[in-house]
């Protein structure tokens, strides 16, 4: 028996992976998830530029001299009443371990949607640079009427309120950092003094 080597065609007379590529229904699948891939990835870009051109600027425009608003709310300071020992029904109040002092304000609502007024984000400042934060359980009892300062505002709505700060009975508050919140730093305006 004698053996006869194995022949095999040239390779230029073999089909290549690239001839069955360009040729068959591989090449327009591939096309057609390239075009699909650069068109989500345009209306990705176009979106994300429609996001940015609509979401809402921040509004400067002054409602006090030296207190414009935050981008979302406007903070107005009404009034400031110091050496309060304590607030709330009897049996439930919220005693001092200073003075309350109680800064009145209005809020209003800059914004489109209905958003929460971040009372824990404001503060009051003596004149020695200390800043000081509402105590929240005070907020809560003097701030129980309708519409209530710790309730959602409304687009547009204003809303009377206290902020309640345990200060020791020597501070002098001199300054209050109001309407910030999740997204903004608030705006530093200066107190009027106690009555």
């Amino acid at each position: 028996m004698t053996y006869a080597p194995h022949r095999s065609a040239p390779a230029r007379d073999l089909p290549s992976i690239e001839d069955d590529w360009d040729a068959g229904p591989h090449r327009r699948s591939s096309r057609s998830w390239i075009a699909g891939g650069a068109a989500v990835s345009a209306v990705l870009v176009a979106f994300g530029a429609w996001a940015v051109a609509t979401s809402p600027a921040a509004t400067v425009t002054g409602v006090l001299a030296g207190a414009p608003p935050t981008a979302q709310f406007t903070v107005a300071p009404t009034g400031l009443r110091c050496g309060v020992s304590s607030v709330g029904p009897s049996g439930l109040e919220q005693r001092a371990t200073g003075q309350f002092c109680l800064l009145d304000v209005i809020v209003t609502n800059n914004g489109r949607e209905p958003e929460l007024f971040d009372s824990g984000a404001q503060r009051v400042h003596d004149a020695n640079g200390e800043a000081y934060a509402v105590a929240e359980q005070a907020a809560v009892f003097l701030n129980d009427r309708s519409p209530a300062l710790l309730d959602r505002i409304g687009p547009g709505q204003t809303v009377a309120g206290v902020l309640p700060f345990d200060v020791p009975v020597d501070a002098r508050l001199s300054a209050a950092t109001l309407g910030g919140g999740r997204s903004t730093p608030g705006v530093r305006v200066t107190l009027p003094d106690p009555s």
